[in-house]
């Protein structure tokens, strides 16, 4: 299996797709496309701009929405500029300060929907380079230099880990990671330049940022950004797209409108759907036998931020409702200390597995057994090349006072309240806290006062905050 890079794959695809049409974004009611040939060059004139302002070698930070600039943005500084560090726009102003003071930023580029956060992080640090994202072609190239690649062995990515134990921890992908698993998801899933993907998931994670969005970049397949969560089955509608990729979430909102209204699944996604892919949490088997059953070419797949997304994911025949698919055949993969039934912690090896946890090197040791197998924190078994999860570790916390706090236990106490997509609970502050996940904001004290009822004192929650989930599952 040979090795990728971000500029020799420009370099091919240039000449390749000249003049095909690869990323469109939606004005008014039709959706327009910029070439491929287009985009390399924006992507080497920005990436020139950047250098000529002294940023070679930095942790630039990226964040915004899902748009053209950011795909420029972030394939400019992983390709040849420094290291591309992706923060969801939902994150707090404080978040973000934190990020950046670990981070040592040179430069942030942000759209002009996160202006609040970014004007607090702008006191904080008022010698940081700021670049607007809607701006950034205009970016004046005063560079005469050559462009130089980066080394696809060196870190050139990090992506904040999901977190459950604090602030999330910055993980460290090189394009070799990245691109690792890319000839064996075509073994799977062979795309194509006629391929048209539906991109909702944010860009900032390795769902929509690797397997969606650099993936592409060596097929040719097209890449339709979705303008607004809100608006996801209009656009599929346009779109008419033959890959689609989502969280169980959403085919779950997608079930219940298609099973109350008697519309085939089929047809609310556009009706060319090939692959139909689903990742990033427990998927019910019902649903997935569902939307098998409609015709649908539904493919599971598993994997982690440390993994640059993809473990193993479904081929296209068999009709498995209960596994995560079949295991990357370049990885390794073993189960620590099964019990009984074969079950155990999911351990991984492989070139896709990240390098360490970015300024943590206990974290990194931590995340690593003696044989150089990823802990994934993830139960589950395996049975002919077929991995099944479940479900976590126990997780606990250990209070100063010598009581455990498990966490997974409160956070099931949340499950009765729809309007609370999911919640998170960890230490902050010797303190018990809980992020909690929802569309727009809600009041929490009720819920949280009847949730603390059920609780011992010492286990109670304390403080909380509200997280804006990135995407809008209210399909109907």
């Amino acid at each position: 299996m040979g090795k990728y890079s971000i500029h020799e794959i420009l370099s091919e695809g240039t000449q390749k797709f000249k003049g095909h049409e690869y990323i469109f974004e939606r004005n008014g009611n039709t959706f327009e496309g910029v070439t491929y040939d287009r985009f390399a060059v924006d992507v080497q004139r920005t990436a020139s701009a950047l250098i000529s302002m002294g940023l070679l070698g930095q942790n630039i930070i990226i964040i915004g929405g899902n748009s053209y600039n950011y795909t420029v943005a972030d394939t400019a500084v992983m390709g040849y500029v420094g290291v591309s560090c992706t923060l969801s726009k939902e994150w707090s102003a404080l978040d973000i300060i934190n990020a950046a003071e670990l981070l040592d930023a040179g430069a942030v580029i942000y759209s002009r929907q996160n202006e609040a956060s970014i004007n607090a992080l702008r006191e904080k640090f008022p010698k940081l380079t700021y670049i607007v994202l809607e701006e950034l072609l205009q970016l004046k190239n005063e560079s005469t230099s050559p462009l130089i690649p980066t080394d696809s062995c060196e870190c050139c990515k990090i992506i904040f880990s999901s977190g459950t134990t604090g602030m999330p921890k910055a993980v460290m992908l090189s394009q070799d990671n990245m691109f690792a698993n890319y000839e064996n998801l075509c073994r799977r899933t062979p795309f194509t330049p006629q391929d048209k993907d539906y991109l909702f998931l944010p860009l900032s994670h390795t769902y929509g940022g690797i397997c969606n969005f650099l993936y592409s970049l060596i097929s040719g397949m097209s890449i339709y950004l979705c303008s607004d969560t809100k608006l996801i089955l209009e656009e599929l509608q346009m779109v008419k797209p033959t890959v689609f990729c989502a969280v169980p979430l959403i085919f779950e909102k997608l079930y219940y409108a298609c099973t109350e209204g008697n519309i085939p699944p089929s047809a609310a996604l556009g009706g060319n759907i090939r692959y139909l892919f689903c990742g990033g949490a427990y998927f019910r088997p019902e649903i997935r036998r569902y939307l098998k059953n409609a015709g649908l070419n539904l493919l599971e797949a598993y994997g982690l931020t440390e993994t640059s997304s993809l473990i193993s994911c479904e081929y296209t025949e068999p009709n498995d409702f209960e596994s995560a698919g079949i295991i990357m055949e370049n990885i390794e993969v073993r189960i620590d200390s099964p019990d009984e039934n074969g079950t155990g912690e999911i351990l991984v090896r492989g070139d896709n597995v990240f390098s360490g946890y970015f300024l943590n090197e206990a974290a990194t040791v931590n995340a690593f057994d003696s044989e150089g197998f990823f802990r994934t924190g993830d139960l589950g078994f395996i049975k002919d090349g077929r991995l099944y999860l479940k479900g976590r570790k126990r997780r606990m916390i250990l209070l100063s006072n010598g009581e455990n706090v498990f966490p997974d236990e409160i956070e099931g106490l949340f499950t009765d309240y729809p309007q609370i997509s999911r919640v998170k609970i960890f230490e902050r502050d010797r303190r018990i806290h809980a992020s909690f996940y929802a569309v727009s904001e809600v009041s929490c004290e009720s819920i949280i006062d009847e949730v603390n009822e059920k609780l011992p004192k010492y286990a109670r929650i304390q403080t909380y905050d509200i997280i804006a989930d990135s995407i809008d599952t209210r399909l109907k």
